[in-house]
């Protein structure tokens, strides 16, 4: 392959942006979606699609300087679509698209394989972490060694719609050491593995949203299948109608950009509410720390919170610290009126370093302007929440505070209530507007990437939906169907099956639930699941090792796509239980040589006996099979392994891959 030249990586946030039409030499245009721009990477040996605007009824003409072109018409609407015979991988090449008058050229195309990932937060986390306490293992290294203009990755600005959308926001950037940081870690690991080891182009469409639930990214038909979701598309009818009292009522509000609210973050949405003098008697009351609950849950955009408190004796050549622990997501917080810390980045526990002078003998004030711009969000603290001399809290500040709704983040705006229009006035939405709206990330960061010719898709999302393993066991197969009809092909589809971590407590069983739910969508024909059981981490949801989990999802890809047969892509799967005398044998496919143990040996497995009572066995490995014994003369219907929140792997093949968490009847 040639080198290529390098462009800089770019990020686009919240805020929406148009379609940049792309202009001829002579300042005429002639518009193609987004998708199409300079660095792109097409799949090799397909008809890929190609589409854009123009005038009406233009005849439009598309040239690839490999030897293929296409024509077609633009309707009545000036939409045009065609499709481009495209060749063996290789490039760089470039495509013309005309017009009778207009010319627009794509430089720096590239043919290969593309796939489309997705999901939430754990494909979205960029190779460089999200910083700084949360780091991505080997990044540093990954980054440097990132001169790969093979790969390239086209990364979707975030978007929700309560309808279908034609256009996506982004551009394709070349993998270099410099853009590298913001790819996404597990896409580029996955495609990383794929160009080294299939020596082609590798184009990676990155389309996903941290914290957000399957049933945000699944077509409506699909989800009025699913329990819970029938009744969706008349919701979504209703929020869409200009004339019902929720957008008759929001539409009376002061509207402000998101691009202007970051330009000015501080100045904008009622900046007195950090006087120290400001009467917040009116002001509902919640406790803190704490995460936003009730109403709040889902609530996307400004909050205001404020509380008084006393200190008996102030040094004033002393510099006091204040300690806010966790913040979800964002803030701004003041003491007596001045401002002592910002932090937009949720992943930071905020400890803010107050000048000498600034607290006072008797009554303070604190104040602070939270924004939470995506899931569930709060003031949730850590194990100090107040006021530090010396490392000694002289000040708790745990307790009641005072707290009003200022703004609500909706699309690309904020809208923000006043004193007769307050957020307890505002009627009911009959959906959650915000990026958990079902169907509102399909809509509109899904739907407008087809029909773009792409060789399958990659999936890590999950986390959003523990506690609804029995509503995902249907959820997940009916969108990766909605995928696929969407784009009118069975592509392959592989996803990572969620790690270990807390939850709600390590013993109990809703992330194993989970991890089970999403075993059952391997029925579904071309999917594959990369286990990561033994690279989790209970101290956060994002686990580090990226690497293996790229390279896990490029196994099943290389085996299963690309002719790798010999290239072990699953871990050992369980395929029968069976009692004999006190024992149960598990059979396995290992899928590698043989069954292995972890370092600590064997451990996770239990069984359930009829009256629902459960019991840890002891588990040993014996000519390739599990053998568990049992203690109780009771006869157990059920195995289960890796049972529990955050059960870590014991059981791997010779190829280093760990067996799922499983559930399988006795027989």
């Amino acid at each position: 392959m040639k080198k290529y030249f390098k462009l800089p990586v770019m990020f686009c946030g919240i805020c929406l942006l148009q379609l940049i039409p792309l202009k001829d030499v002579n300042g005429q245009k002639l518009d193609l979606n987004p998708l199409f721009s300079d660095h792109i990477v097409l799949q090799q040996k397909t008809k890929a699609a190609i589409w854009g605007k123009s005038e009406p009824k233009t005849e439009i003409v598309v040239s690839g300087n490999w030897g293929k072109r296409a024509k077609t018409r633009a309707d009545m609407d000036g939409n045009w679509r065609t499709k481009l015979e495209t060749p063996k991988a290789g490039g760089p090449f470039n495509i013309t698209v005309a017009s009778k008058s207009d010319t627009v050229i794509i430089n720096d195309v590239l043919i290969g394989e593309v796939w489309l990932c997705s999901g939430q937060s754990n494909m979205e986390m960029p190779l460089k972490g999200f910083l700084p306490n949360e780091p991505i293992t080997g990044s540093k290294e990954a980054i440097q060694s990132a001169d790969i203009p093979e790969i390239r990755m086209f990364t979707v600005s975030r978007n929700f719609s309560a309808q279908q959308q034609s256009e996506v926001v982004g551009s394709w950037a070349v993998c270099t050491p410099e853009t590298a940081g913001e790819f996404s870690a597990t896409a580029f690991f996955f495609g990383r593995k794929l160009q080294k080891t299939l020596q082609v182009p590798i184009g990676l469409i990155h389309s996903s949203w941290g914290g957000t639930p399957a049933e945000a990214w699944t077509d409506v038909e699909a989800l009025k299948q699913v329990t819970g979701f029938q009744e969706v598309e008349e919701k979504l009818d209703e929020m869409k109608n200009p004339h019902s009292d929720y957008n008759i009522w929001m539409n009376q509000l002061e509207k402000i950009d998101t691009e202007e609210i970051f330009q000015e973050y501080e100045e904008l949405i009622h900046p007195e509410y950090a006087g120290e003098h400001y009467n917040d008697s009116q002001w509902d009351v919640m406790q803190l720390p704490n995460w936003l609950e009730g109403d709040f849950k889902n609530y996307d955009g400004v909050i205001w919170f404020r509380k008084s408190f006393e200190l008996s004796e102030v040094d004033e050549n002393v510099r006091y610290n204040l300690s806010l622990g966790g913040i979800d997501d964002e803030d701004i917080t003041f003491i007596n009126g001045v401002k002592v810390g910002v932090t937009r980045n949720w992943t930071v526990q905020r400890n803010y370093s107050l000048p000498p002078g600034l607290l006072r003998k008797g009554y303070n004030s604190i104040a602070i302007r939270l924004f939470d711009g995506a899931s569930n969000g709060g003031i949730y603290g850590g194990q100090n929440f107040g006021i530090q001399k010396d490392d000694k809290l002289v000040a708790d500040l745990s307790g009641d505070w005072k707290y009003l709704p200022t703004a609500i983040l909706g699309k690309s705006q904020f809208s923000v209530f006043t004193a007769d229009r307050s957020y307890k006035d505002m009627p009911t939405s009959p959906l959650v507007v915000n990026n958990h709206l079902p169907t509102g990330l399909y809509n509109a960061m899904i739907h407008p990437l087809h029909p773009f010719a792409i060789k399958g898709a990659i999936w890590y999302q999950g986390e959003s939906n523990v506690g609804r393993a029995e509503q995902y066991k249907i959820l997940f197969p009916a969108m990766i169907r909605s995928w696929r009809k969407a784009w009118g092909q069975i592509f392959p589809f592989y996803f990572v099956q969620i790690a270990p971590y807390p939850y709600s407590g390590i013993e109990n069983s809703e992330a194993a639930e989970l991890r089970s739910a999403q075993n059952q969508t391997l029925s579904l024909p071309m999917t594959g699941q990369a286990v990561i059981l033994d690279i989790g981490s209970t101290s956060t949801i994002h686990p580090p090792d990226k690497e293996d989990v790229g390279e896990r999802l490029a196994r099943w890809a290389l085996a299963k796509d690309y002719g790798h047969e010999k290239v072990a892509y699953s871990g050992p799967v369980c395929t029968a239980a069976k009692k004999r005398w006190r024992r149960i044998i598990l059979d396995f496919d290992p899928g590698s040589d043989k069954l292995v143990t972890g370092d600590e040996g064997l451990h996770g497995f239990e069984v359930v006996y009829p009256d629902g009572s459960v019991s840890s066995v002891k588990a040993s490995l014996r000519r390739n099979k599990v053998v568990l014994s049992l203690q109780s003369r009771q006869d157990p219907i059920e195995v289960r392994y890796a049972w529990k929140n955050s059960s870590t792997a014991s059981l791997f093949n010779s190829a280093g891959l760990p067996a799922s968490t499983l559930t399988i009847t006795v027989n």
